[in-house]
């Protein structure tokens, strides 16, 4: 797989050992003793840091940490990060937490999935960082597998897996592969998202360099940061099922399906443009606003988009309280350039006019 690496981690700042001048109660014949410089203990770092984000998963997510703190490769960190649960998503990980020390629970007070992750990415101590949902499973030998790849890769910079669907119950209901070539993989990655997102280990410098995750891009911020680390290094899966993914009606991915399409087009249309120039939005933006941003750009030429519709475009930029699923259905539509974009964006679009040229409803006090 080429050159070995030898996986390092980046020491935390210099502890600065103080000499602290300590004083014993004095009398007429004592004297101030000088205390010995206290040295600061190094704290082990851990190989892995497996970041969990939570949002009211109380059902699953002691059965998801469980089958983390059962690898067979113990020297790991677990990240939960919480983000605005309703129910005791937190308290569960805390009380697993205070059973095993390698567990911490942090706030992220509803920011979002991405602010989640960044987060996570940011506490992370390891050289290498694991992703996982908090309602799936890993198998006990997931992580020591991937650490050997990347040891034995120094190129290396994402792994994904193959996996096994469950069940909200944990039932089997199949398997589910990905492309694990390398010219297999690079050409899905510029046609969809090739890697199971839960199911994927990385290098935190590498992820932490490129930027991490980005909001416009949510609900595909994960394609998003495969493709911006394909231009630095090397992406691969594993042929191994490692990790159970679970699938159930609340998942974001089904309730969410037209605005992850629409993101995952504007990742798409991004990698293309970042081959000659910068991208015509503000990455840290909402998903409706940067896609809306880059096409009003004259980078969208391409997607077939009239004056017309350009003009709709932008008074999108300065209209609150259109739907999302109206904004992104349509959006997403204009920025794939459909064929027949006129024909199918037609009921969207009627709506979306509707709602720009709806006169604000004015309370009464």
């Amino acid at each position: 797989m080429g050159a070995t690496r030898k996986l390092t981690v980046d020491r935390p700042r210099k502890l600065w050992n103080w000499n602290f001048e300590a004083r014993l109660p004095t009398s007429e014949n004592s004297t101030a003793i000088r205390s010995r410089p206290i040295i600061a203990r190094k704290v082990p770092l851990p190989t892995v840091s497996v970041i969990i984000p939570v949002r009211d998963g109380a059902q699953y997510v002691g059965e998801a940490l469980q089958s983390i703190l059962d690898q067979d490769l113990a020297d790991i960190e677990i990240i939960v990060v919480d983000d605005g649960s309703c129910d005791d998503s937190a308290a569960i990980a805390t009380s697993i937490g205070n059973r095993d020390g390698r567990v911490k629970v942090v706030a992220n007070h509803g920011k979002g999935i991405v602010d989640a992750l960044n987060m996570g990415i940011s506490l992370a101590r390891a050289p290498l960082a694991a992703r996982m949902d908090c309602d799936d499973i890993s198998l006990s030998n997931r992580l020591r597998l991937q650490v050997a790849c990347f040891q034995a890769d120094a190129d290396l910079q994402l792994l994904g897996t193959a996996g096994l669907q469950i069940d909200r119950d944990g039932n089997p209901l199949g398997q589910i592969d990905v492309p694990a070539g390398n010219d297999q993989l690079r050409d899905a990655l510029a046609r969809y998202n090739p890697m199971l997102h839960p199911t994927v280990m990385f290098l935190t410098e590498a992820v932490r360099r490129a930027g991490g995750y980005r909001r416009a891009f949510t609900y595909a911020e994960d394609y998003d940061l495969w493709l911006r680390l394909s231009e630095t290094g090397k992406l691969a899966n594993m042929d191994a099922r490692l990790v159970k993914l679970r699938s159930h009606p609340g998942q974001v991915s089904r309730m969410k399906q037209d605005q992850q399409k629409a993101a995952a087009a504007l990742a798409r249309q991004s990698a293309l443009l970042r081959r000659n120039r910068t991208e015509p939005f503000d990455a840290n933006s909402q998903p409706a606003q940067a896609i809306a941003s880059f096409l009003a750009s004259r980078a969208a030429t391409g997607a077939g988009i009239s004056s017309l519709e350009r003009r709709d475009i932008e008074l999108l930029l300065r209209t609150a309280g259109i739907p999302m699923a109206v904004t992104c259905k349509l959006l997403f539509l204009a920025a794939v350039g459909a064929p027949s974009f006129r024909t199918l964006a037609l009921g969207p679009r009627l709506a979306w006019r509707r709602m720009i040229a709806r006169p604000a409803r004015i309370r009464p006090s």
